[in-house]
């Protein structure tokens, strides 16, 4: 940092410094301003005005004989073709030859000796405009082209009285010329003489100015030189220095500490620009950050997935320690908390697969309008978490939030978010985010149905073939991996076509319906119950032997036969064929040999179980 100079003991101002270097040459240069004052009076009074009148008259000559050629020119394509679109030329020609008059008469206000010449243009114009081109162009409006003697003949007139106005316009063009070129060599000839006059009087003036020229340098141009270089530093982003001054000039010792406090406030506010610009990049950085979660939640419609991602991405965004996802049951008028990493989280899409029939008594469900996750889904706005202490000014939704997913005017799904003890929920950026999240949650909870509805059989609810034949070739895979046993039972309903022509089908299908019902309540868990086609189901079973397999389905044979007291002739049984997968791991196989067991029940009287190992062989 720069020392400051110690002002000089005797200070005077600016004024006065520069009047002492100037004066002598003043006097010069004041004769010399009054000579050319009076030549520019002269000039600016008497020539250079005509000159410059004469001047516009003549552009507007000129324009005004170019736009009577583009009319011509326009109007004799019209005249042959018929062209509606060769009149635009000849209109727009028009409009500029009335600009070029008004003008004119502008321009010649003070030459009236060229007015009578003018007046004899507007009527040549006049003539032609009116006389031969106007009603020309009402005449091929009204009759079409004419023959080529008819065009010729009009033509050769219109041709006649442009001719008149050629000669008006060359008359006036000349004389405006002539006055012109007269007023030019006057001007020249006054300022020539004057320019003599003034460089006489310079040559003595530039001999006083020399000695006020080194006065100045030491008293006002080092000092400013000085305070240059200061705002240089200053511009290349050195703020740091201090400006002082020797000078005497009290103007420009007030301007050296008038920088050094520019110089003090600058710094303050880089170091303002340079907070801000820091928060503008670390608020850049979220909303690019933002984009990239989003199109991440774009990537997969796997709810589990997506649902993880949100989630996950909400935590990030948000701060929070905890986020919950509750989904939006329309038909049932509830909220289901749904938790990706759960067991049944990559099917589990309805309420009743996730909490159960009785959902409303659940502990994760609640209704809609109840609760701030129910009063977030009715009302379709951010709810707080504890609504008391929001009411009465203790609390702020930043510490806890329940907010909606909307999807155009339908709630989707509410987000619960819980900020940490003395820490407060970041929500900028949020809305934004959670709308793009309910977009790809929707996509994905609708893909997941989609995908459910294919894999099911619509009249039982249980897995159709499809589905069966992707699950046996899965457990058959596991089974040979880790050599544990694989059970398959099929099973047939006895005389069902009978049931069908003495009951109706419509009855049929109900006790199709409650055998599959009952097949599901009697099995474990672990194993998958299938409509194998028509009549038939089947059911596998991981982890189970055959002689295991055969007392599950015996339980089920014996239940079905008690269910349907009102079925008498026919009754309600069935035959099942159950069979253990083969050392050879073979799927094929499986299906063979439980398909010979079901064949050896049947034959054996139906409703029974038989195992493929006491089954003989065909």
């Amino acid at each position: 940092m720069a020392e400051p100079t110690r002002p000089p003991a005797r200070t005077v101002s600016l004024r006065r410094a520069l009047r002492r270097a100037v004066v002598p040459g003043v006097v010069g240069i004041l004769l010399a301003m009054a000579i050319r004052s009076l030549v520019i009076l002269v000039l600016a009074v008497g020539l250079h005005p005509q000159l410059i009148q004469l001047e516009r008259a003549a552009d507007a000559a000129r324009d005004a004989h170019d736009a009577m050629l583009e009319e011509r020119a326009a109007l004799r394509a019209f005249l042959a073709t018929g062209d509606e679109t060769f009149l635009t030329p000849y209109l727009d020609g028009v409009q500029r030859v009335a600009a070029a008059d008004d003008d004119l008469v502008v321009a010649l206000g003070r030459e009236g000796e060229l007015l009578p010449e003018f007046l004899a243009l507007t009527e040549r114009q006049r003539a032609w405009h009116e006389g031969w081109a106007a009603p020309a162009v009402e005449r091929v409006r009204a009759e079409g082209v004419g023959s080529i003697d008819e065009l010729s003949v009009a033509l050769l007139d219109g041709d006649r009285v442009f001719a008149a106005y050629q000669d008006a316009d060359a008359r006036l063009r000349q004389d405006i010329a002539t006055q012109l070129d007269a007023g030019t060599g006057r001007f020249w000839a006054v300022l020539g003489l004057s320019t003599v006059a003034v460089l006489l009087v310079g040559l003595l003036s530039i001999v006083a100015l020399s000695w006020g020229r080194r006065r100045v340098a030491r008293q006002v141009v080092a000092p400013v030189s000085e305070l240059t270089a200061a705002v240089e530093r200053v511009a290349r982003g050195d703020l740091s220095g201090r400006v002082a001054t020797a000078s005497p000039v009290r103007e420009l010792r007030g301007l050296a500490a008038g920088v050094s406090a520019m110089t003090s406030a600058l710094a303050e506010r880089a170091q303002t620009a340079t907070d801000r610009e820091q928060e503008l990049v670390r608020r850049s950085d979220r909303l690019h950050h933002v984009l990239d979660l989003s199109r991440e939640l774009s990537e997969s419609l796997s709810l589990r997935y997506t649902s993880s991602r949100l989630i996950g991405a909400v935590e990030e965004l948000s701060g929070a320690v905890r986020v919950e996802l509750w989904l939006h049951q329309h038909e049932r008028h509830v909220l289901v908390r749904y938790d990706p990493d759960g067991a049944d989280a990559g099917v589990a899409l309805d309420v009743a697969e996730l909490v159960g029939d009785d959902a409303t008594g659940a502990a994760d469900a609640v209704e809609v309008g109840v609760g701030a996750v129910g009063r977030a889904a009715r009302y379709g706005r951010a709810i707080p978490l504890d609504e008391r202490r929001a009411a009465g000014g203790l609390d702020l939704p930043q510490r806890g939030v329940a907010i909606p997913m909307v999807i155009g005017a339908r709630v989707i799904g509410v987000l619960t978010l819980e900020a940490a003890q003395g820490t407060y929920l970041d929500l900028d950026l949020l809305d934004a985010f959670i709308l793009q999240g309910a977009s790809a949650l929707q996509a994905a909870r609708l893909h997941g149905e989609v995908e459910e509805r294919s894999r099911r059989d619509a009249l039982t609810g249980l897995g159709n073939r499809r589905q069966f034949d992707a699950d046996l070739a899965t457990n058959v895979a596991r089974a040979a991996r880790y050599r544990r046993p694989l059970a398959l039972a099929l099973i047939d309903l006895d005389h069902f076509k009978r049931i069908n022509d003495t009951y109706g089908h419509a009855r049929g299908d109900e006790v199709l319906q409650d055998v599959a019902g009952l097949v599901v309540e009697e099995i474990r868990d672990v194993d998958t119950a299938y409509r194998y086609g028509g009549e038939e189901l089947c059911v596998l079973m991981p982890e189970t032997d055959e002689a295991d397999a055969a007392e599950v389905v015996e339980r089920l044979r014996r239940r079905v036969a008690e269910s349907f007291a009102w079925a008498t002739d026919p009754t309600v049984t069935l035959s099942v064929g159950v069979a253990e997968l083969g050392d050879d791991a073979d799927s094929a196989a499986l299906l063979e040999e439980a398909d010979r067991a079901l064949y050896e029940a049947k034959r054996a009287g139906r409703n029974r179980v038989e195992r493929a190992a006491a089954a003989p062989v065909a």
